[in-house]
């Protein structure tokens, strides 16, 4: 009985010693495979995209089930153009966590880059099915369903986004150049109001406001509208080209002349500048 006793006490403490060996190999692994997702975060923030695939790589290489690191290798492969590498690494992301919201998004975003509306419109409503309070998911399907010009509901899913986040100052925006494409011009003018009063650095809601002004004879209203977003975006030639076309309405034919040089100081090629100074 006492040498089975032992053979039995034997075998149970090299089983543990297996555990042991195999518990610490695991925490090893994952331990490394941080190491590396963390190396791989720091060299993207730094902007240094090939370095940082190859450390999401290496903790894919140590634990291929990482889900997190085929979602970052994914974004940076979309960050420098390599679209398809992109939707591979989402998809192998997604195909390990079906719930991950941000990787269906990701692959929404990156179908949309490469002209795949319809598709792109799928991937955002799993976004959307997995996580319904996702509101860059609502956003970007609203952008989307523009693009297969279908106006109404993307001013829907804008409409949703908002309701997530009232803040959501893009979405707003959005939805402000939707409503004008539908020729709502009043509703759009509030709409940019909300996207300016969010965030009054958005020079792109400042001077899409203008434009709306400008169409509705407002033209004053325009002028404004113009300077601020060209004081917060001082290059943008299109700014400065529509600010001078509105003072050449308003009859100020030499501030209009020195927007329109201005124009082409920072876009050398806006040609319909060039041609307006001559007149």
């Amino acid at each position: 009985m006492d040498q089975r006793k032992s053979i039995k006490i034997g075998f149970a403490c090299v089983i543990f010693c297996l555990m042991g060996f195999c518990l610490v190999g695991i925490a090893g692994a994952t331990q490394s495979t941080n190491i590396w997702a963390h190396k791989g975060s720091k060299l993207m923030s730094s902007e240094k995209y090939n370095e940082a695939i190859k450390a999401y790589d290496k903790a894919i290489e140590i634990n291929p089930q990482d889900s997190d690191a085929w979602y970052k290798k994914g974004n940076i492969l979309s960050k420098l153009g390599k679209y398809d590498g992109a939707i591979k690494a989402y998809e192998k992301a997604i195909e390990i966590n079906p719930q991950n919201s941000n990787a269906w998004n990701n692959k929404g975003v990156t179908l949309a880059k490469l002209g795949d509306s319809d598709e792109a419109v799928k991937a955002y409503d799993k976004a959307i099915e997995t996580n319904p309070k996702n509101t860059d998911a609502w956003n970007n399907k609203g952008d989307a369903l523009g693009q297969l010009n279908q106006p109404g509901k993307a001013i829907t899913a804008y409409d949703k986004a908002i309701e997530i986040n009232p803040q959501n100052s893009e979405a707003w925006y959005n939805k402000a150049v939707t409503l004008n494409r539908l020729n709502k011009s009043d509703a759009a003018i509030k709409a940019y109001d909300k996207a300016i009063e969010i965030n009054p650095q958005n020079s792109k809601a400042w001077y899409s406001k203008g434009v709306v002004l400008d169409n509705l004879n407002k033209y004053d209203e325009a002028i404004t509208a113009y300077d601020k977003a060209s004081e917060i975006d001082p290059h943008n030639s299109a700014v400065w080209y529509n600010k001078a076309v509105t003072l050449s309405k308003l009859g100020d034919s030499d501030e209009a002349i020195k927007a329109y040089a201005r124009a082409i100081e920072i876009n050398p090629s806006e040609s319909e500048a060039w041609s307006m100074m001559k007149q």
